[in-house]
């Protein structure tokens, strides 16, 4: 199955289809999707945490039910941009979905997205505490914007 290849042009990914952002984190996993040509990302709430196999299930089946042709995860580095504990957990999700799909599963830093999250969520009139899943869906949208702009 899904073997590393050269990574793909954001835009060109963009233009190509939807493309489905993961904000990974030890309880939920925060979704988002893009619509061609990827000006337009929305969020799509969230996914519950079981164990490896099944968050791998639960993400291809909401890539192939969005026609995702490609993933694209947040990965959790510090302020000094090294990999921590959370880091090296997404990254180990990430090659499990990598070996489980043909469609690329690529990552980009989500430094800080989840805090950008929350504030936006607040400037928008919501309560971030009174909905979690909100801030890890809206955290996947930030991760997406940064991934079409890197």
């Amino acid at each position: 199955m899904g073997t590393p290849s050269p990574r793909p042009d954001p835009a060109y990914l963009a233009r190509a289809g939807r493309l489905l952002a993961l904000d990974i984190g030890d309880r939920r996993i925060g979704l988002a999707v893009s619509i061609p040509p990827g000006e337009l990302i929305l969020p799509v709430g969230h996914l519950e945490r079981r164990n490896r196999r099944s968050d791998i299930a639960a993400i291809l089946e909401q890539a192939s039910q969005r026609e995702a042709v490609a993933i694209v995860a947040g990965m959790p580095y510090d302020a000094d941009g090294r990999s921590g504990e959370q880091a090296r957990k997404t990254a180990a999700l990430v090659r499990a979905l990598q070996r489980a799909t043909d469609i690329p599963v690529l990552t980009v830093d989500e430094s800080f997205s989840s805090n950008a999250a929350a504030n936006d969520l607040l400037q928008s009139g919501q309560s971030p505490s009174r909905n979690p899943g909100a801030i890890d869906a809206a955290a996947a949208v930030t991760i997406l914007r940064r991934f079409l702009t890197a």
